[in-house]
Protein backbone atom coordinates (compact mmCIF):
# COMPACT_ATOMS: atom_id res chain seq x y z
CA UNK A 1 0.00 0.00 0.00
CA UNK A 2 1.22 3.34 -0.63
CA UNK A 3 2.13 5.24 2.32
CA UNK A 4 3.12 8.99 1.73
CA UNK A 5 3.03 8.75 -2.02
CA UNK A 6 5.65 5.63 -1.80
CA UNK A 7 5.00 1.80 -1.68
CA UNK A 8 5.96 0.24 1.58
CA UNK A 9 6.36 -3.13 -0.60
CA UNK A 10 10.34 -3.25 -1.60
CA UNK A 11 10.95 -6.44 -2.86
CA UNK A 12 9.18 -9.86 -3.06
CA UNK A 13 10.91 -13.22 -2.90
CA UNK A 14 9.47 -15.96 -4.53
CA UNK A 15 10.93 -19.35 -3.12
CA UNK A 16 9.68 -22.64 -4.85
CA UNK A 17 11.13 -25.94 -5.75
CA UNK A 18 11.20 -27.66 -9.53
CA UNK A 19 9.93 -30.92 -8.86
CA UNK A 20 8.38 -30.95 -5.12
CA UNK A 21 4.26 -31.10 -5.66
CA UNK A 22 3.53 -28.57 -4.09
CA UNK A 23 5.08 -26.35 -5.66
CA UNK A 24 2.84 -26.99 -8.74
CA UNK A 25 0.96 -23.74 -8.25
CA UNK A 26 3.73 -21.58 -7.90
CA UNK A 27 5.36 -23.60 -10.73
CA UNK A 28 2.26 -22.62 -13.09
CA UNK A 29 2.14 -18.99 -11.22
CA UNK A 30 5.40 -18.11 -12.23
CA UNK A 31 4.74 -18.68 -16.02
CA UNK A 32 1.26 -17.80 -16.13
CA UNK A 33 0.67 -14.85 -14.12
CA UNK A 34 4.13 -13.40 -12.82
CA UNK A 35 4.98 -11.51 -15.97
CA UNK A 36 1.39 -9.57 -16.38
CA UNK A 37 2.11 -8.85 -12.12
CA UNK A 38 5.43 -7.45 -12.68
CA UNK A 39 4.11 -5.22 -15.46
CA UNK A 40 1.43 -3.62 -13.34
CA UNK A 41 3.84 -3.34 -10.30
CA UNK A 42 7.32 -2.08 -11.85
CA UNK A 43 8.13 -0.51 -8.71
CA UNK A 44 8.10 -3.87 -7.34
CA UNK A 45 10.97 -5.71 -7.32
CA UNK A 46 10.63 -9.70 -7.63
CA UNK A 47 13.43 -12.75 -6.73
CA UNK A 48 12.73 -15.92 -7.96
CA UNK A 49 14.88 -18.53 -5.71
CA UNK A 50 14.88 -22.03 -6.00
CA UNK A 51 15.02 -24.39 -3.08
CA UNK A 52 14.71 -27.80 -3.39
CA UNK A 53 12.87 -30.58 -1.45
CA UNK A 54 11.14 -27.37 0.40
CA UNK A 55 7.47 -26.02 0.19
CA UNK A 56 7.20 -22.81 -1.50
CA UNK A 57 7.01 -19.56 0.29
CA UNK A 58 6.15 -15.90 -0.23
CA UNK A 59 7.93 -13.39 1.70
CA UNK A 60 7.63 -9.62 1.67
CA UNK A 61 10.40 -7.37 2.42
CA UNK A 62 9.52 -3.94 3.43
CA UNK A 63 10.84 -0.03 3.18
CA UNK A 64 10.58 -0.15 7.53
CA UNK A 65 12.79 -3.44 7.53
CA UNK A 66 10.43 -5.71 8.40
CA UNK A 67 9.21 -8.81 6.31
CA UNK A 68 6.48 -11.17 5.93
CA UNK A 69 6.59 -14.78 5.59
CA UNK A 70 3.67 -16.57 4.13
CA UNK A 71 3.37 -20.37 3.36
CA UNK A 72 1.82 -21.10 -0.24
CA UNK A 73 2.05 -25.10 0.23
CA UNK A 74 -0.65 -26.62 -2.20
CA UNK A 75 -2.59 -23.32 -3.43
CA UNK A 76 -3.55 -22.31 -6.86
CA UNK A 77 -2.26 -19.32 -8.62
CA UNK A 78 -5.83 -17.26 -8.09
CA UNK A 79 -4.56 -17.83 -4.24
CA UNK A 80 -0.99 -17.19 -4.52
CA UNK A 81 -2.53 -13.88 -6.91
CA UNK A 82 -4.31 -13.31 -3.60
CA UNK A 83 -1.28 -14.04 -1.09
CA UNK A 84 0.67 -11.39 -3.13
CA UNK A 85 -1.59 -8.29 -3.43
CA UNK A 86 -2.39 -9.01 0.39
CA UNK A 87 1.37 -8.57 0.72
CA UNK A 88 1.60 -5.80 -1.68
CA UNK A 89 -1.64 -3.81 -0.20
CA UNK A 90 0.19 -4.00 3.34
CA UNK A 91 2.30 -1.12 5.37
CA UNK A 92 4.45 -4.00 6.75
CA UNK A 93 3.62 -3.82 10.29
CA UNK A 94 4.34 -6.74 12.16
CA UNK A 95 2.28 -10.01 12.47
CA UNK A 96 3.07 -10.12 16.16
CA UNK A 97 1.26 -7.65 17.75
CA UNK A 98 -1.89 -9.52 19.45
CA UNK A 99 -3.91 -8.55 22.58
CA UNK A 100 -3.36 -10.06 25.96
CA UNK A 101 -6.36 -9.75 27.47
CA UNK A 102 -5.44 -11.37 30.96
CA UNK A 103 -1.90 -12.79 32.35
CA UNK A 104 -3.28 -16.50 32.81
CA UNK A 105 -3.21 -18.31 28.89
CA UNK A 106 -4.93 -21.61 28.71
CA UNK A 107 -6.81 -23.34 25.68
CA UNK A 108 -9.78 -24.20 27.84
CA UNK A 109 -10.50 -20.92 30.15
CA UNK A 110 -12.19 -21.72 33.51
CA UNK A 111 -15.55 -20.28 33.40
CA UNK A 112 -15.36 -20.36 37.17
CA UNK A 113 -12.77 -17.82 37.05
CA UNK A 114 -9.05 -17.38 37.85
CA UNK A 115 -7.43 -18.78 41.08
CA UNK A 116 -5.95 -16.87 43.68
CA UNK A 117 -4.75 -17.12 47.09
CA UNK A 118 -8.21 -16.13 48.84
CA UNK A 119 -10.17 -18.33 46.27
CA UNK A 120 -11.43 -21.30 48.81
CA UNK A 121 -10.42 -19.02 51.80
CA UNK A 122 -14.05 -19.09 53.80
CA UNK A 123 -14.19 -22.81 53.16
CA UNK A 124 -10.38 -24.00 54.34
CA UNK A 125 -11.52 -21.49 57.46
CA UNK A 126 -14.73 -24.07 58.14
CA UNK A 127 -12.86 -27.44 57.28
CA UNK A 128 -10.30 -25.86 59.95
CA UNK A 129 -13.20 -25.31 62.31
CA UNK A 130 -14.22 -28.62 62.53
CA UNK A 131 -10.98 -30.37 62.76
CA UNK A 132 -10.18 -28.10 65.54
CA UNK A 133 -13.38 -28.89 67.26
CA UNK A 134 -13.12 -32.91 66.49
CA UNK A 135 -9.64 -33.26 67.73
CA UNK A 136 -11.11 -30.92 70.66
CA UNK A 137 -13.29 -33.46 71.64
CA UNK A 138 -11.31 -36.12 70.98
CA UNK A 139 -9.00 -34.97 73.86
CA UNK A 140 -11.50 -34.48 76.67
CA UNK A 141 -12.60 -38.64 76.91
Amino acid sequence: MSKYGTWMLERLVIKYCDIGGSSRGMRLFLTEALPAFQQQNPQLEVEEVLRRYRHPMLVGLYRNGRSKPICVKNKAPKEIMEQIMWLRNSHGRGMEYHVVRSRHLSRNPSIQGQWTVSTFAAELEAENERRLTRTALQTQF
